[in-house]
């Protein structure tokens, strides 16, 4: 296996690692960064057959992802500090 498929593939474990930590203690935000890791990981090789060298398709797939993450954590940390109507 050439180095950068074992490379992809720790990511996509450590992300993966991330992302079940997140759900499993119910920590949204820490979800939502595990899943935006992989959502860049995946536009990363989507963009492959397109061409270009790995840092543009870095750039483009983990840019995508970084509007992700914000946008969805925001409305997770403050569902968890709203008040709770009974």
């Amino acid at each position: 296996m050439a180095a950068y498929t074992l490379l992809q593939l720790f990511e996509v474990a450590v992300a993966s690692l991330i992302l079940l930590v997140g759900v499993l203690k119910g920590w949204s935000p820490v979800a939502l960064l595990g899943g935006g890791f992989l959502i860049g990981k995946a536009i990363l090789n989507i963009l492959w057959p397109e061409g270009g060298s790995v840092y543009r398709r870095s750039l483009i797939g983990y840019g995508v992802a970084a509007v992700f993450v914000p946008s969805g954590s925001t409305p997770a940390v403050r569902s968890k500090t709203a008040p709770r109507w009974r």
